[in-house]
């Protein structure tokens, strides 16, 4: 039967073009889109379109066309729909883009096979979620910034990230979100209501990792005062305060986070120690987080980084365009 939308159903009129002669419908959202601009960029809407559905008496129609129900969110076809028929929408890192876009762009051209999208999705989140030490080490402590952003502040950002970048195996992305939910005990309160369990078991399992790991990238202040030091008096007390401060912070804070700062930054200037110490026992510190580092996936039950990198790169080495 052909009619007009239900007054409840609203349509994307900047995704509604009069000639086109497939409707999608998400919820209680309508877009009338080019199904060749579609089926050119996904071999899913392809396989769907040359396979016309049977009519059905009674299907839903607007203006003459039979509306295709799909099991996604607006929001996120939306986002997907709009980054196919507007190539300004979802540009290539560095172009800034929005969080919430990204990740439903990223789930949506994995559902509907359009690599290129896919691609490009991933290596935004890279930005955020990387790879590498130094730059997720610049990122938490904000000396890096990223050209993500977010239109509505949603708590459980990580969470939502972790759930999407499952769904679509990049695997290479879990060591950091998960990190990152798990190094912050604000993430971790409430990572109850919005993970799975088998992801809060693995959750709860690295923080208490990330416990032992804080205290044990700490070692090197047993090493110090340093064979070069020229203060001796000086840096030994300075050593002990820094002891006693992370001592305490251990005991009464629920953040584990072995790959923070070095521990003289938080220290009062005239806490600092010399120049030889703070040499050996940088480069010690340094050393010790790169362990931890490496051990990551591992703790996470995670194949090594080496092969988490070489899954990254076969699927994000391609140039990302349609």
């Amino acid at each position: 039967m052909d009619s007009a939308p239900p007054p409840d159903v609203r349509r994307v009129e900047d995704l509604w073009f009069p000639h086109a002669a497939l409707i999608l419908r998400a919820e209680n959202t309508l877009f009338r889109v080019h199904s060749d601009i579609l089926s050119a960029r996904s071999s899913v809407f392809q396989d769907m379109i040359s396979f016309p559905q049977p009519t059905q008496p009674d299907g839903e129609t607007v203006d003459g066309c039979v509306v295709v129900r799909l099991q996604d969110s607006a929001a996120e076809l939306e986002a997907f729909l709009r980054a196919i028929f507007d190539s300004s929408f979802f540009e290539r890192r560095p172009s800034p883009v929005e969080f919430f876009t990204t990740v439903g762009v990223m789930r949506l051209a994995h559902k509907y096979d359009v690599p290129y999208l896919f691609r490009r999705a991933l290596t935004h989140l890279d930005a955020i979620y990387p790879t590498n030490l130094q730059k997720l080490q610049g990122i938490r402590s904000a000396h890096i910034d990223h050209h993500i952003y977010y239109t509505t502040f949603v708590p459980h950002v990580h969470m939502i990230t972790l759930q999407v970048v499952s769904e679509v195996g990049a695997t290479w992305i879990l060591p950091a979100v998960y990190y990152s939910i798990a190094s912050d005990s604000d993430f971790m309160r409430q990572a109850a209501d919005h993970m799975h369990p088998h992801a809060m078991l693995r959750a709860l399992i690295a923080q208490t990792e990330f416990v032992r790991a804080t205290a044990s990238t700490h070692h090197f202040l047993r090493e110090l005062p340093s064979s070069g030091c020229a203060t001796h008096a000086k840096c030994t007390a300075h050593i002990s305060a820094a002891h006693d401060s992370l001592e305490l912070w251990l005991e009464h804070r629920d953040d584990c986070d072995p790959l923070s700062a070095w521990v003289f930054d938080y220290m009062e200037d005239d806490l600092q120690l010399c120049s030889a110490c703070s040499a050996v026992g940088e480069k010690m510190y340094q050393e010790a987080q790169e362990k931890f580092w490496d051990s990551l996936p591992g703790i996470l039950g995670l194949p090594d980084w080496a092969e988490l990198k070489r899954s990254k790169l076969d699927v994000v080495l391609v140039e990302d365009t349609p």
